[in-house]
């Protein structure tokens, strides 16, 4: 078992990517599944036109509540996530196409006479009129405000008595006849569901007879110059399909009045109906032309534009079309002033809104790329809404700015955040002092003096003039209640749709509100969405004066929050809970009992989620990000149970089945885990955590069906599991090669990221200053060129990231890791000067000077880097290039520094660095999880104790709770400093680290389950390393050295090393070159640029362990074989050793195999089988069949792998040979090692070695034959760096697969077997030839081997320590400082340190 145990998990992060809690967001929320405007955008808000009482209360609605742009003929189906969104899908078959016959059906035709009731669309009478065209009591000629009402006059008898063709008796029958047939028609159809649709009636069911409507025919025939009645009687013929009498009829309305736009929009849906989009277009744009605010004609037209077609698909022309009659309405309804042209009564203020947005839509959709296009539309329709009561003054129209600053100082009020004393400067007036308390007072209306405050506040609220808010947490009672202290005034009713008469408001009704206050919700939906779209750091253009506010998570965050307050739903519920989840911020509530108490912003995300099921119990996307949010908060269990529910409540749900597949395959079932991959993958072949998620589960099982191949591999797998060899043109198939493309594509999706966040932050005299910190000279003139002409990059103009591998965002953390680094140096120099150790006691730094080592803080606006799905733990098994390996790594680095740089309770200054060992006693710090019964404590538990207490003081900070063994006890006794910190925040580690003057603290963990890197990335030591726990690069700005050998990281393979090689064939340092080109990327001296280059590995210094870096407990902890002391067994002859282990391996072999004959021959592996992989398996399989009397022996874990090796054995190499493959369970570990001795020869894994396994076959005397395939991955060479370390590597490690092959059937058939007397004088079965003759070399001398003498191993790391800290005090361990530059010997040549051996090394024979 190798020390990183991949059934361990990788660690939890809260981004996308492969067996992680993916998050998924619906509708406006920051989701990677859809990209397409179109499917993102244009789907109807189903509260607008509710078909059941449900629908507006937001109860029991699909999750995916996306955003209304215009009814169509039918209602529009909001389809799932787990969709091809893209295509408007009818929620119901289509019915028969219905037409405008008089009236908005919202009216119901309830009332014969009287005022127009309230909320009927002002351009449809209550009841039939002779003008039918304009509402009552309001003519063309005086436009109102919204709100504002002229007094409303009854359209009186007499009025329609001037109509020529009707005497007064006959207006009386034709009203009760009008009225009867309006009844029997609608009775006909089911016009509820219709709701605010473009067509009054869409029939469903007719419950009349045709005979019946033939009836209804010849009513309304009685009056043939009647329009109300002719519109009518033009629907009737509709919905018996007879068109032309259809279109006669309205051709006839048109005859006797050329401008009825409701005769217009019938004949253009006719035109449809009739195949004839063009004409219908034509109709309805003639109606919107005399009357702009007609809805019904410009939601026909946008529906007939937009209905079923897909975005991307060649349809942008019909886009551009829907985007001019958006224009064309809006030009003719507003004013340049924004002043309204047409009356707009509050209950039709939603459809302005609505306009407005569905432009910025397809703004969005056609491929506007300015982000302050579409955003403007956003901005004005929520503007509209927050209007003061009409009447107002021009002057106090409020901005999306002034609404923004207003929850913010609120959301400050309510989370008892410090609310700076210039805040309530920028509130106040010379008349009016601005207190907390009157901020607090109910009813105070805070908007008028938001809105007045204008560019004082600005100033004050961003002191740094960069835009961007501080995030702002509150509860979700505390965000429902904002419309009611935002709008005090109305009640909490948004004010455009109110109307103020001497000093009263007036409210509307509760379906104008309830529309309203929908559609303003939506909006912000939409663009909190949008915000999250568009590049960190984007300004918003507004109208507000002062400064401009710039798109970060804090301004996301009060975007939804006013959303949810407007009109709760699950899915906003959700969207916010996944922005906190992401969120680092905390802060402070009040108790019901008065008390204070701290919440961070993952557990306030809890609770939204959990007022989200409130609402909706079965929504799988809140019950799948609950359980993210629980299993990252160290709850597996329950997390599964809403994995589990939301798969049940929705089988399709990708996201759900992904993360309930890593829950299980993280309890060690990986085989389980398949189903649920699958299924994801077959829903959407592109996601890459399903895809990655299966590759992962199916190598733990080593089921390759379907596996493909890769560019190098022999053969590849079919999905039959046969193998096949893909000619060189197409040799990359499989989900195999799957995996790599979508690696690869998200490595290159982070180039978008963070786009402009250097620049923002300052020009580049300010990124100078910040070098210049660094130092405690003065740059040379060659230096300062070169960081201008570094940083100068961003502001010289744009440039392609992507093409040239710029991944700023990163640029960015590097660079803040790297003056960390150098400012806390600069610290120690200034009080000890570089005093490597002191014979006082030295105080450490003042943290009263602190403010002269400051750190370069993260910007608020900035993205957490995105990060491959295939985390670093994986690359250990895959034949992935050495700059993926890099790059995954890396970009997990700069993810967990995002996390920690972004944590409210980093100081602004570097930690102080440690005073001078004292009397020379460096203080050394070991932090891992894995202080267990764990291969790690089975490898390093007398490390601690071995340590040289006159030299080093150790502490161990155990970040897991003990499991009471063996292991844990005898650490935690040996150690000296021992800490269990697995309860404490990393905060409190890590204050601790620094309280304890740690000077080296090292990483036992690296990318492994529960690792605590977090801790790292605070740099709370001045030297940072990693060692044991994780054979390969951190590539991170927190690890100065990886310990290693020259055999598992060859120098060359390290960013230092290629740097020197750089610097030597150059006449000038390149510190002081000057990079004209972009081939150096963005480096800072020696820590290259990790995105650029192919060829090498490791960021880290290496650190190259004499003989191996792997340490070995073996010497102490297993020596109960043979029951000998260390100088027992030196004072027996080997000749006795080796005669009693014989003996022992003849009794092992019949108890373990007692079928077996005694000259057959054992190849074994005992390595988990995820690292096993199609290439070495099918050479197993040949040694297998050419040597005959030979068995393989895989250790049965998991359970799974057995069926599917056997099978491919049968497949590979026929029946015989698979019969020969035999698996055993997993044993206790001293059986385990013990039992390694019936092994002949143990057969490494070439992709991931054996690791600890390794250690433990040669300590039982069991050669192995292991290749070091890649220069570049430290996983492959581990066990030739473990079998050199033996003395005996020479006849063990191999050059090439071929190699491998020749030298285990060489070794085997070299084996004889010939009867020898015993000690005893009994004649036994003795074994002769090369493989026995190497057996007796590791037996007999694996107390003297330096791979199992741990005291020896403990000498060496000590000398490393103390180099580094040398190397660290003198200054010259900074390639690019004087103190290096200065130097000579070693330091300067390479930047390996090669650890020198002083021991000599004797075996016996």
């Amino acid at each position: 078992m190798s020390p990183a145990d991949p059934t361990r998990g990788p660690p939890e992060r809260r981004t996308p990517v492969h067996n992680t809690t993916y998050r998924y967001t619906d509708t406006t929320d920051t989701q990677p599944i859809s990209r397409d405007p179109l499917t993102r955008y244009l789907l109807t808000i189903e509260h607008l036109f509710p078909t059941d009482p449900s629908a507006a209360s937001g109860r029991h609605r699909d999750p995916v509540t996306i955003i209304q742009t215009f009814p169509t003929s039918t209602s529009v189906h909001a389809p799932s996530h787990e969709e091809n969104l893209g295509i408007w899908t009818p929620s119901r078959s289509p019915g028969p196409e219905s037409l405008t016959y008089a009236g908005d059906p919202t009216s119901r035709y309830v009332q014969s006479d009287g005022p127009h009731n309230e909320g009927v669309s002002p351009y449809l009478p209550s009841r039939p009129s002779s003008n039918p065209t304009l509402p009552p009591g309001r003519s063309p000629e005086r436009p109102a405000e919204p709100g504002h009402e002229t007094a409303a006059a009854s359209t009186d008898i007499a009025a329609e008595a001037s109509t020529p063709s009707l005497s007064l008796g006959l207006i009386t029958e034709r009203d009760a006849m009008l009225q009867y047939a309006y009844r029997i028609y609608e009775s006909s159809f089911d016009t509820e569901s219709t709701g605010l649709s473009h067509l009054p009636l869409t029939p469903l069911s007719i419950s009349m007879s045709p005979r019946g409507l033939q009836s209804l025919v010849a009513v309304l025939t009685s009056w043939p110059k009647d329009k109300p009645t002719l519109l009518l009687l033009g629907c009737v013929y509709f919905a018996l399909g007879d068109y032309e009498k259809c279109l006669t009829t309205h051709k006839e309305i048109l005859a006797m009045d050329s401008e009825c736009v409701e005769a217009m929009c019938n004949i253009g849906v006719t035109m449809r109906v009739l195949g004839k989009p063009d004409d219908a277009l034509t109709w309805w744009r003639a109606a919107l032309q005399l009357r702009p605010n007609y809805w019904v004609a410009l939601e026909n037209a946008l529906g007939t534009l937009l209905n079923g077609k897909q975005a991307g698909k060649g349809h942008h022309a019909d886009y551009e079309k829907a985007r001019q009659l958006c224009s064309l309405v809006l030009e003719r309804v507003m004013s340049d002033d924004k002043r309204f042209k047409v009356p707009v009564p509050p209950d039709e203020l939603y459809r302005i809104q609505n306009t407005f947005y569905t432009r910025a839509m397809l703004l969005d959709m056609i491929g506007e790329s300015r982000v302050e296009v579409p955003l403007s539309d956003f901005l004005f329709s929520i503007e509209l809404a927050i209007r003061p009561p009409w009447p107002y003054d021009g002057d106090d129209i409020y901005t999306f700015q002034d609404l923004i600053m207003a929850t913010y100082l609120e959301g400050l009020l309510m989370s008892h955040a410090d609310f700076p004393q210039s805040l309530f400067d920028a509130l106040s007036t010379p008349d009016r002092t601005c207190t907390r308390e009157e901020l607090s007072t109910p009813g105070f209306d805070i908007l008028p003096v938001v809105h007045a405050a204008g560019a004082r506040l600005m100033k004050a609220a961003l002191p740094h003039d960069d835009g961007l808010l501080a995030p702002v947490l509150i509860l979700p009672d505390q965000a429902m209640r904002l419309p009611t202290i935002l709008f005090p005034r109305s009640a909490g009713t948004l004010p455009a749709i109110c109307h103020s008469l001497d000093g009263d408001i007036n409210l509307p009704s509760e379906e104008v509100q309830r529309r309203t206050h929908f559609m303003t919700s939506t909006v912000l939906l939409s663009l909190a969405k949008k915000l999250q779209e568009i590049p960190s750091r984007s300004a918003l253009s507004t109208d507000g004066s002062g400064g401009v506010l710039r798109s970060n998570t804090s301004l996301v965050l009060l975007t939804y929050y006013l959303a949810l307050s407007l009109s709760p739903s699950p899915s906003t519920f959700n969207n916010i809970g996944i922005v906190l989840s992401e969120t680092s911020a905390s802060r402070t509530f009040v108790s019901q009992t008065g008390e204070l108490y701290t919440v961070r912003a993952p557990v306030l995300a809890r609770t939204y989620y959990e007022r989200g099921l409130l609402l909706h119990p079965t929504n799988p996307h809140l019950l799948t990000n609950l359980g993210s949010l629980l299993k990252d908060q160290g709850q597996p269990s329950e997390a599964m149970r809403l994995y589990s529910l939301a798969v049940q409540y929705q089988p399709d749900f990708t996201i759900a089945l992904v993360n309930l597949g890593n829950s299980i395959k993280d309890t060690g079932r990986s085989a389980d885990a398949i189903q649920y991959y699958q299924r994801a993958a077959d829903l959407d072949p592109n996601l890459p955590e399903a895809v990655c998620g299966l590759a992962v589960s199916r190598n733990a099982v080593c089921d390759w069906r379907g596996r493909g191949s890769l560019p190098g591999d022999l053969f590849g797998v079919d999905d039959d599991g046969q193998k096949t060899h893909p000619d060189r043109e197409h040799e990359s198939s499989g989900w195999m090669a799957q995996v790599v493309r979508m690696t690869d594509e998200q490595i290159a999706i982070s180039y978008g990221q963070n786009v402009g966040v250097i620049q923002s932050l300052g020009d580049t005299d300010f990124w100078l200053d910040w070098v210049q910190k660094t130092r405690t000279s003065p740059m040379s003139a060659d230096q300062s060129r070169r960081w201008e002409t570094l940083f100068g990059r961003f502001s010289a103009g744009d440039f392609d990231r992507t093409e040239k591998q710029v991944n700023e965002g990163g640029i960015l953390i590097r660079f803040i890791e790297w003056t960390v680094q150098r400012i806390k140096k600069r610290w120690y120099n200034h009080c000890y000067g570089v005093a490597e150790s002191t014979d006082r006691h030295l105080d450490p730094p003042s943290l009263a000077e602190s403010s002269s080592f400051e750190r370069l803080t993260l910007p608020l606006g900035s993205e957490p880097p995105g990060m491959p799905c295939i985390l670093p733990f994986h690359t250990f098994g895959y034949p992935l290039s050495a700059r993926t390996i890099r790059l995954i790594s890396h970009r997990n680095a700069i993810r967990l520094s995002h996390t920690t740089l972004s944590q409210s309770w980093l100081p602004n200054h570097v930690y102080p660095p440690p005073p001078p060992p004292l009397h020379g006693k460096i203080n050394i710090g070991y932090v891992s999880a894995d202080l267990n019964n764990h291969p790690l404590s089975h490898l390093m538990q007398s490390v601690f104790g071995l340590h040289n207490r006159d030299q080093f003081n150790v502490y161990v900070y155990a970040t897991s709770a003990s499991d009471g063994t063996k292991y844990r006890t005898k650490i935690e006794a040996e150690s000296g400093n021992f800490l269990d910190v697995s309860t404490w925040a990393t905060k409190e580690v890590v204050e601790r680290i620094v309280k304890d003057q740690i000077h080296i603290l090292i990483n036992l963990g690296g990318y492994t389950k529960e690792a605590r890197n977090d801790v790292f990335a605070a740099r709370p030591a001045p030297i940072e390393m990693c060692m044991i726990g994780f054979a390969g690069t951190i590539a991170s700005g927190w690890c100065d050295y990886l310990v290693c050998d020259k055999v598992a990281a060859p120098g060359d393979m390290c960013a230092p090393e290629r740097w020197r090689s750089r610097y030597s064939s150059e006449e000038d340092s390149p510190m002081q070159g000057t990079p004209e080109d972009w081939e150096d990327g963005f480096d800072f001296a020696a820590d290259l640029d990790p995105e650029s280059g192919e060829d090498w590995t490791y960021t880290e210094r290496l650190m190259h362990m004499p003989h191996t870096f792997m340490v070995t407990d073996h010497k102490q902890s297993f020596r109960g074989d043979e029951n000998l002391t260390l100088i027992e067994r030196a004072n027996t002859p080997s000749s006795v050793l080796w005669e009693n282990e014989q003996r022992r391996r003849i009794e092992w072999r019949k108890k373990m195999f007692p079928d077996l004959a005694q000259d057959a021959i054992i190849f074994a592996n005992f390595n988990q089988a995820y690292k096993i992989d199609p290439q070495v398996y099918a050479i197993w399989l040949r040694i297998l069949s050419k040597v005959p009397n030979s068995i393989l022996w895989l250790l049965r874990f998991p359970l799974a792998s057995e069926h599917n090796l056997v099978r491919t054995a049968k497949l590979w190499a026929g029946e015989e040979v698979a019969s020969r493959v035999r698996f055993t369970d997993v044993a206790e570990k001293e059986e385990h090692i013990y039992r390694g001795r019936v092994v002949d020869l143990f057969l490494d894994t070439l992709e991931c070695n054996a690791h600890t396994v390794a250690a433990d076959v040669l300590w039982s005397g069991t050669p192995l034959i292991t290749w070091p395939k890649y220069v570049h991955k430290m996983s492959s060479r581990v066990g030739a760096s473990i079998a050199y370390a033996t003395g005996f590597g020479d006849q063990m490690v191999v050059n090439s697969l071929e190699e491998y092959e020749a030298r285990a059937i060489q070794l085997a058939n070299s084996v004889s077997y010939v009867d020898e007397p015993d000690s005893t004088g009994q004649m036994v079965p003795r074994a002769r030839g090369a493989l026995m003759d190497l057996r007796r070399k590791l037996f007999i001398n694996r107390d003297h081997m330096p791979l199992f003498d741990t005291a020896r191993w403990t000498r060496n790391i000590e000398k490393g320590y103390r180099e580094a800290w040398r190397r660290w005090a003198s200054g010259t361990a900074f390639e690019d400082s004087e103190e290096w530059e200065a130097s000579s010997g070693p330091v300067k040549d390479s930047a390996c340190m090669v650890i020198p051996d002083d021991d000599p090394v004797v075996f016996r024979d």
